[in-house]
């Protein structure tokens, strides 16, 4: 048992040692930053306001411009949604031209195809000799 109690006051002096060591280590570290930052006077209370003042100023100034920036950002959401319904409603326009465009070409094919048609038939057909008369008789006229 001896041996027991011999281990147990020497963990106890260990840890005792080590406290005070950490205390001794602490004064000195304090010792040290204050040999080496001494505090000559007192910071000014009045300066200190004045930076407080003017840092003040300055957030403010930074808020009303980042509310500036929000505002125009909303605009340009705002716009770009206009843009886009807009570009929606001219591409539907677009297809509906597109269709009209489709219509007229098959109305025009199929009115060249029966002009076309009714060409061949009066080349292979003589102009009735009647016909070519009222246009005769206007020139007469006109030129007296």
């Amino acid at each position: 048992m001896s041996s027991l109690t011999l281990r147990r006051s020497l963990v106890i002096l260990a840890t005792v040692a080590s406290v005070f060591g950490g205390a001794v280590a602490i004064r000195a570290a304090a010792g040290w930053t204050a040999s080496s930052a001494p505090l000559a006077a007192p910071p000014d209370a009045t300066v200190l306001v004045a930076r407080l003042k003017d840092e003040k100023a300055r957030a403010d100034a930074i808020t009303q411009e980042l509310s500036q920036v929000v505002d125009r950002a909303a605009e340009l959401q705002t716009a770009l949604a206009a843009a886009e319904a807009k570009a929606n409603t001219d591409a539907l326009s677009a297809a509906d031209l597109v269709a009209q465009l489709a219509a007229a070409q098959q109305r025009l094919a199929t009115l060249e195809r029966q002009l076309g048609a009714q060409t061949s038939t009066r080349t292979a057909a003589p102009p009735p000799s009647g016909a070519a008369e009222p246009a005769e008789a206007e020139h007469e006229e006109d030129d007296d």
